[in-house]
């Protein structure tokens, strides 16, 4: 062997040792920085006792709905909504007036639920302030038409 081929090959070994100690080093970098940037973009979402998750994907209500537990999504695709399915009371006082024309005072109590396999529905129709939308108004009516009796 020549001397040019021996300086050739002296420096191959020096180029893969280098590159050998660059190569853990960058690969625990790349593998830290992943992990970090996974762990701020929150991948997991848990879901409570008594609640669901309505997953959307960019803003649109998918047909899945999460149970409790810890489920992936996918970062910045999806977001979950979460919708409580256990029994809630909503206390309304209702005033209104009777077919004699007095005025009627009554506090009504309804004990309501959201169905669980129905909450991407409920999302998507009425959204999350379903008491103050539907139940609120239909309570009132309801004391109307049977005080007016």
């Amino acid at each position: 062997m020549d001397e040019r081929d021996e300086r050739d090959v002296y420096r191959a070994k020096e180029a893969m040792q280098s590159a050998m100690k660059k190569g853990p080093m960058r690969l625990a970098v790349i593998i830290g920085a992943i992990l970090v940037g996974f762990l701020f973009l929150h991948p997991w979402v848990q879901i409570g006792a008594g609640e669901r998750g309505v997953v959307l994907n960019f803003g649109a209500v998918q047909d899945k709905v999460l149970n409790e537990g810890l489920h992936f999504r996918m970062p910045i695709q999806q977001r979950v909504a979460i919708m409580d399915v256990k029994v809630q009371k909503a206390v309304t006082d209702a005033t209104s007036a009777s077919a004699d024309l007095q005025d009627v005072t009554s506090s009504v109590a309804l004990n309501y639920h959201v169905i669980p396999d129905k909450a991407n529905v409920v999302y998507q129709t009425i959204g999350v302030e379903f008491k103050e939308r539907i139940i609120d108004p239909a309570i009132q009516e309801v004391m109307k038409a049977v005080s007016a009796r």
